[in-house]
């Protein structure tokens, strides 16, 4: 065989790459990562987060103007900034990090398993796609991803949200036991069960004992924007795992070119390091795990005379059928001291309207109780009103103990407009083009929307609570899924079944953007599963 850099090529080094490159570099097999963006420093992060004025998630610290703890820096922009393009009715102001381990950095950690039904939503309901693969034949990966990634969860739950049997079906239990719920968690449950809803306990990434190299979780509350201890699973883990078994990182490396020869093959890469200079790379083999926007950019990017489309892209489906948890939420004052804040900063939500017959008709979707407490804000809300003194004092202690937000994140379908494509107008600070999105929602989301604001209704009456605000604007939960869909027809996919490209044999896509459906819950935990199950085939059926 011809001399190659490496075995295999993994571009991106969030929890998706980590994986794969854990399992190929303990089988032996020569790998080599490449990173757009730095290694990071978990003091570093937490010395900027503890400098600035905002406590809040990143999200509501870009609102207040505050700015990202994690470097913004020319060859790797913030997607806190302007770098993503919006051209769609909606936005999707979507949040990753371009940093060695990824955007788990900085996410909260839930790490749920869909439900059978979620891979049956065309045959059941009649929307959007069905999965070329069933629950069953994912379930031993997703207990392999729980174990990998250190999952604390409630066994015997029904996460289908119906109070019924433990759901869905487990081969193994969950490898930690989960967090116990702090006392606004279970007077929420108390109150809010009067009326039917049943308290669903969070799987999540948060360690509950020491686990591997990591200590037991102590409810700093800031698992987003970064756990100060490392409790909170993030993907650099593995990459340092990957690493004590023999596999090379290359950090700062912007990749920008696939190619491939005549027959379909891919033959090498081509990154750019932020002083300007091109590198090529070779492998038998390369999996592509950038996360759902940049992994279609670089592939409708590397065009050439055989691939004017560009790579992967035989069906036109490369970028199309962007998904999302486009959600609402709701501020509610409660007339008496719940005390949020202690512990992680989710844990509790609500599953009534996860499935059922209903999706024939509106999205599934997850109710969940943000457990923070942004002092900030009510500062600032308070000194606009003229309120200061021992007043303010007053008043902020009320609203620390009292103010709630529940949020819902619907599932969105997958469209063939909403989409990812190289921006033909703007370039980041190394030439490459900026990713254009055109997202928008339709009537099912709107249907959805109708039925959640019934539920914040029946919400507020049972907790005897004054509803402060209520905001239906689009907000976007940063759960990028779609733009390389899988599927066993090479005429409407990207991939088939074990994540491998119709038209390159020797190209894989790992992470979320795979799914052909969205269901209504965070989608790492089933991209993990599919990234081991992938690593797996390459090992025991393709050989590499």
């Amino acid at each position: 065989m011809k001399q190659v850099d490496a075995d295999v090529v993994i571009i991106g080094s969030g929890v998706m790459g980590g994986l794969v490159a854990t399992e190929l570099a303990k089988a032996g097999k020569s790998v080599i990562i490449v990173e757009a963006g730095p290694r990071i420093k978990r003091q570093e992060i937490v010395e900027r987060f503890r400098n600035s004025p905002f406590k809040m998630s990143l999200t509501n610290m870009k609102l207040q103007g505050v700015g990202s703890p994690y470097p913004d820096l020319p060859h790797v922009p913030s997607t806190y900034g302007e770098y993503l393009q919006q051209t769609g009715p909606v936005k999707y102001p979507t949040k990753y990090l371009r940093v060695v381990g990824g955007t788990t950095w900085h996410f909260g950690s839930a790490l749920w398993r869909m439900i059978p039904n979620d891979f049956k939503l065309q045959s059941l309901y009649g929307r959007g796609r069905d999965w070329p693969i069933d629950y069953q034949e994912l379930e031993p990966w997703y207990g392999r991803a729980e174990r990998e990634l250190g999952v604390s969860g409630m066994d015997g739950q029904d996460e289908s949200g119906h109070g019924g049997e433990a759901w869905p079906p487990r081969s193994t239990p969950f490898p930690m036991t989960g967090l116990e719920p702090s006392y606004l968690f279970k007077r929420l449950s108390e109150l809010l069960g009067k009326g039917g809803y049943n308290p669903v306990m969070e799987p999540n990434g948060r360690a509950t004992r020491p686990y591997g190299r990591r200590p037991a979780c102590a409810g700093n509350n800031n698992c987003n924007p970064v756990c100060p201890i490392a409790a909170k699973y993030d993907g650099s883990m593995h990459i340092d795992e990957a690493e004590r078994h023999g596999a090379t990182l290359l950090d700062n490396s912007v990749v920008y070119k696939i190619e491939a020869d005549d027959a379909g093959k891919i033959t090498g890469i081509w990154y750019r390091k932020p002083d300007g200079s091109n590198h090529h790379l070779t492998a038998n083999y390369f999996v592509l795990a950038a996360y759902g926007i940049e992994s279609p950019k670089l592939l409708l990017m590397s065009t050439s005379a055989r691939y004017p489309n560009g790579i992967a892209n035989g069906s036109d489906q490369v970028g199309r059928n962007l998904m999302g948890h486009t959600g609402i939420s709701m501020n509610v004052m409660m007339k008496e001291d719940v005390w949020p804040g202690q512990g992680p900063t989710e844990l509790l939500v609500y599953l009534n309207n996860r499935d059922g017959p209903f999706r024939k008709d509106f999205p599934s979707y997850k109710i969940k109780v943000r457990n923070t407490v942004p002092t900030a804000d009510y500062a600032a809300s308070l000194i606009k009103k003229g309120v200061l003194g021992s007043k303010l004092d007053e008043e902020l202690k009320r609203m620390s103990a009292r103010s709630l937000n529940f949020a819902i994140d619907f599932e969105t379908l997958p469209l063939a407009e909403n989409r990812i494509v190289p921006s033909k107008t703007r370039q980041d600070a190394i030439g490459l083009p900026v990713p254009e999105i055109y997202y928008s929602v339709t009537d099912y989301w709107h249907a959805g929307k109708t039925q959640g604001l019934l539920d914040f209704d029946n919400f507020a009456r049972l907790l005897n609570a004054d509803v402060s605000k209520i905001d239906t604007g689009y907000q976007d939960r940063q759960h990028i899924m779609g733009t390389t869909i899988m599927g066993d027809d090479a005429k409407n996919s990207v991939v088939n079944r074990h994540c491998q490209s119709h038209d390159h044999p020797n190209l894989f896509i790992a992470g979320t953007s795979v799914m052909p459906s969205a269901s209504c819950m965070n989608p790492t935990l089933t991209g993990a599963a599919l990234s081991l199950r992938l690593a797996d085939y390459l090992l025991k059926t393709v050989k590499v």
